[in-house]
């Protein structure tokens, strides 16, 4: 027991260190030995701390290479507990919830988006044009697209927020790829998101947002059902 709180208390001293020395995603940690001699504790101490920060997604642990600070910090791969869920439940569930926050991202983003925010939504939705065209999975652009977006707003809350609520997404490019015409429904929704935001108008863009998704929540209704059909 001892041991287990000895840890606990050394993952928190590097949790610490993380803050106060403004550690950014992808910067190293000391290595096992210099976090030993600073903590003075066993390399089983450190071990175990560690493995409480990668399960927390604090860090992550590249073998041979040694332990780095993660990307989303803070932010499980399921912290809500949704695979143990009803999966297709949940996913109309995700969609709701993305409908009841995204029009309104989309409208602040229509007010506080920078040039550079524009460039990488554009981007996005050219790789997504090129990659379907060719016959090619689409789903990180589609949701690199969503994700510029609400980048898009500089708001650190929501940065670590809608990972989760946006998994709707990839979830539903997976149920709904294959219908015939979703890329290009999609392509011209994003269109006109974007254009919406780069001119500023937060009304239009919200509105946009709202029909895209509605238009993929019945898609995914659709499909649901002709799955439980066949």
């Amino acid at each position: 027991m001892r041991e287990v709180r000895l840890a606990q208390s050394v993952a928190e001293e590097i949790r610490s260190l993380i803050m106060r020395e403004s550690m950014k995603v992808g910067d190293k940690l000391p290595t096992e030995s210099e976090l030993m001699e600073r903590f003075d504790v066993g390399r089983s101490t450190i071990r175990e701390a560690v493995k409480q920060l990668q399960a927390e997604n604090i860090v992550v642990i590249r073998r041979g290479k040694g332990s780095f600070v993660a990307d989303r910090t803070g932010v499980g791969k399921d912290p809500l507990g949704l695979s143990f869920e009803e999966q297709s439940r949940v996913l109309r569930e995700l969609m709701e919830v993305r409908l009841l926050m995204e029009p309104n991202i989309a409208g602040e983003a229509a007010r506080r988006h920078t040039p550079e925010d524009v460039e990488v939504m554009r981007d996005a939705i050219r790789c997504m044009a090129e990659a379907s065209e060719a016959g090619q999975d689409y789903e990180r652009f589609d949701y690199g697209f969503h994700l510029a977006m609400a980048e898009s707003v500089h708001n650190s809350v929501l940065r670590r927020m809608y990972p989760v609520v946006f998994e709707a997404i990839v979830q539903g490019y997976r149920r709904t790829a294959h219908v015939h015409g979703s890329a290009r429904v999609a392509l011209a929704f994003h269109r006109e998101i974007l254009d919406a935001i780069e001119r500023g108008d937060a009304a239009a863009a919200s509105e946009s947002t709202r029909q895209h998704i509605l238009q993929a929540l019945n898609d995914i209704n659709r499909n649901v059902e002709g799955e439980s059909q066949s």
